[in-house]
C-alpha cells in the first residue's frame, strides 16, 4: 500500500514553484542576486519566524534571515553559485542556484508538521545502506523499452515515477525522449514516451535527479528521498518538444539563409554601381544616405516614434549598421537632426560584425567592426555612419550585438541610459556573452511583423532587466516575468520555459 503521507510529501514536493526572474545589476562588478523565499503552510498561513539558511557549496558562507509575517525572507547573495537551502520545520533537501544578476523566487507549500511525520517515516542508517548496495549494482546507464520499466524486485527502495509530457496546449508528446539523472549516484534512465506522452520507470530513493531533453538540460529537478513504504509521484511538464523545436530551427536555417543571399546580392549590386559612378564605397553610402535623408518619408517611424515617446536622458545609443539597417539609420539621423541639441550627454557606438572579415575569421567575442562618438553634429554622424557600413562586408546576417554592448560601454564617458537600435530580423550572434553584461537596455526594434520578435531579444531584454520596444508598443513589463509566465506582443504569444522565451502562438 501506498503510504498517504510519503504521496502527500511528493505532492509538495513538486508544488513548489521556483520562478526564476534574471534582472541587471547596474554594477559592473559584483555580481549579486536577490533570493525572496516565501514559506505557505499547506493548511492556511504562513510559516513565521523561520530562520531560513542558504550556504553556499563552494565556500561554506551562510546568508540567514527569519521568515517575516507574510512567511517571507530576501537574502542577497553572489550570482553564478550553488546554495543549499534549509528551514528547521521543512524536511526537504533543496538545492538553488543563483543566476547572473538574478531575481529569484520560490515559493514552498507544507505542513507544519512536516519534519515530525518525516522522522516517523525515516530509515535507519542500516536502511539507507541496503538502498545504496542495490542501487550501486544498477547499470550506469538504463534503456527503457516499451514505455514502462519493469517493477524492481525491491520496490521499496525505488520510488515508481509516471511522467507525462505536454505541449503548451496540454497536448500529450509521443515518442519524446527523456532522461533522468541522478546527481548523486550518476545514473542515468532514458526512455521515450508512449502515444499519451507518458513514460514509467523506478528510480531508487535517496538522490536528487534532474530531467532532461535532447535541446534542454537539467530542465527540471526533484528530490527522491530515503522513505519507508513504497513511494508513487506523477510528474506533469510542459514543454515544447523536440520535433516542434527541431522544425522550427530548420524553419528559421532556411530564413536566415535567404536573407543572407539577399543581403549579400544587393550589396555586390550597391558596390557594382559604385564602380560605374567612379565613387567609392563610403562615398557611395554617404550620398545615398543624404538623398534618403532629404527625401524621408515613411510609414515605419519606429526609431523616432519610440525615441520620443521614452524620455530617456544622456543616452548611449548602440545601433547596427549593417547594410540591411541602412533605412532606419537615415530614420536615426532625422531624429538627432531634430534633436541633438537639447540632448545632453549623447553618445553613439556603431557596430557592422566585423569590419571585411569574412564569416570564418569571426570569432566570438572578437569580432570587431565596432565604433564609438560622442555627439558631434549632423554632418559628422553621417560622415561615420557612411564608413562604418562601407567598412561591413554583407556577410551572415547574425551579429555581434553582445560584443557591441559590452566593448562599447567601456569605449563610452558616463551614461545614464543605454538604448540598443537593431533588425528584428537578424539574430544574437555572440547571445552565449550574455552572462558577461548586466546593465538593463533598451531595445528598439526594427522590421517588427505582427509581434513576431526573436526570441534573443526578449532574452537579452529580461536578463538584463531591459525593456523591448517596437513601433506599436513599449514592453516594460518583461523585465518583471519569471518563469512559466507569458507575454504577448502584437499577435502573439511567448512563454519563458526553462529560462528561455518559446513562441506559443502558431504562425
Amino acid at each position: 500500500m501506498t503510504n498517504t503521507y510519503q504521496k502527500l510529501v511528493r505532492i509538495l514536493q513538486l508544488s513548489s514553484i521556483l520562478i526564476i526572474l534574471f534582472s541587471a545589476i547596474a554594477k559592473s562588478q559584483d555580481c549579486s542576486t536577490t533570493i525572496t523565499i516565501k514559506l505557505n503552510n499547506i493548511n492556511g498561513g504562513y510559516h513565521i519566524g523561520q530562520k531560513v539558511t542558504l550556504t553556499s557549496k563552494s565556500d561554506g558562507k551562510k546568508y540567514e534571515q527569519n521568515s517575516n509575517n507574510l512567511g517571507e525572507v530576501t537574502l542577497i547573495v553572489p550570482c553564478n553559485e550553488v546554495y543549499e537551502l534549509t528551514i528547521p520545520n521543512y524536511a526537504n533537501r533543496i538545492e538553488m542556484q543563483s543566476h547572473n544578476g538574478g531575481i529569484m523566487k520560490k515559493t514552498l507549500t507544507y505542513s507544519a508538521t512536516m519534519v515530525e511525520n518525516a522522522k516517523n517515516f525515516a530509515l535507519t542508517d542500516a536502511e539507507k545502506v541496503s538502498i545504496d548496495k542495490v542501487a550501486e549494482k544498477l547499470p550506469d546507464s538504463t534503456a527503457i523499452a516499451g514505455y514502462r520499466m519493469a517493477t524492481p524486485t525491491n520496490p521499496d527502495y525505488f520510488v515508481s515515477v509516471k511522467v507525462r509530457i505536454v505541449d503548451f496546449g496540454n497536448k500529450p508528446i509521443p515518442d519524446e525522449q527523456i532522461v533522468l539523472k541522478g546527481l548523486k549516484r550518476n545514473k542515468r534512465y532514458i526512455g521515450k514516451t508512449n502515444s499519451s506522452g507518458v513514460i514509467s520507470l523506478f528510480v531508487p530513493k535517496g538522490d536528487m535527479y534532474s530531467l532532461s531533453f535532447k535541446y534542454h538540460k537539467d530542465y527540471s529537478s526533484v528530490e527522491y528521498r530515503y522513505t519507508k513504504g513504497t513511494t508513487e509521484v506523477e510528474l506533469s511538464i510542459s514543454y515544447l518538444g523536440t520535433k516542434e523545436i527541431e522544425r522550427r530551427k530548420n524553419e528559421e536555417a532556411l530564413r536566415i539563409a535567404e536573407l543572407d543571399r539577399s543581403l549579400k546580392a544587393e550589396r555586390e549590386k550597391f558596390e557594382l554601381d559604385c564602380k560605374k559612378r567612379k565613387i567609392s564605397l563610403e562615398e557611395g553610402y554617404r550620398l545615398e544616405w543624404e538623398r534618403m535623408r532629404k527625401d524621408y518619408k515613411t510609414d515605419d517611424n519606429v526609431i523616432i516614434d519610440v525615441l520620443n515617446r521614452n524620455k530617456w536622458f544622456e543616452k548611449l545609443i548602440v545601433s547596427d549598421l549593417t547594410g540591411s539597417m541602412q533605412p532606419y539609420s537615415v530614420q536615426l539621423s532625422v531624429w538627432y537632426q531634430m534633436n541633438y541639441k537639447k540632448e545632453k550627454n549623447l553618445q553613439f557606438v556603431f557596430f557592422n560584425d566585423g569590419d571585411q572579415k569574412s564569416d570564418d575569421q569571426k570569432v566570438i567575442g572578437e569580432t570587431g567592426g565596432i565604433y564609438y562618438s560622442p555627439s558631434k553634429g549632423l554632418d559628422s554622424l553621417g560622415r561615420l555612419m557612411s564608413k562604418i557600413t562601407a567598412n561591413g562586408d554583407g556577410g551572415d546576417c547574425a551579429e555581434n550585438n553582445l560584443e557591441a554592448l559590452i566593448k562599447g560601454t567601456k569605449m563610452a564617458n558616463p551614461y545614464k541610459e543605454i538604448v540598443m537600435i537593431v533588425d528584428n530580423n537578424s539574430p544574437i550572434k555572440d547571445i552565449k556573452l550574455l552572462n558577461k553584461f548586466n546593465k538593463p537596455v533598451h531595445i528598439i526594434l526594427c522590421g517588427v511583423n505582427g509581434g513576431s520578435i526573436l526570441p534573443d531579444y526578449l532574452l537579452l531584454a529580461w536578463k538584463t532587466k531591459g525593456t523591448i520596444h517596437t513601433i506599436e508598443e513599449d514592453i516594460t513589463a518583461i523585465a518583471k516575468m519569471s518563469e512559466g509566465q507569458e507575454i504577448k506582443i502584437g499577435k502573439i504569444t511567448y512563454r519563458i520555459m526553462g529560462g528561455e522565451f518559446v513562441r506559443i502562438t502558431d504562425v
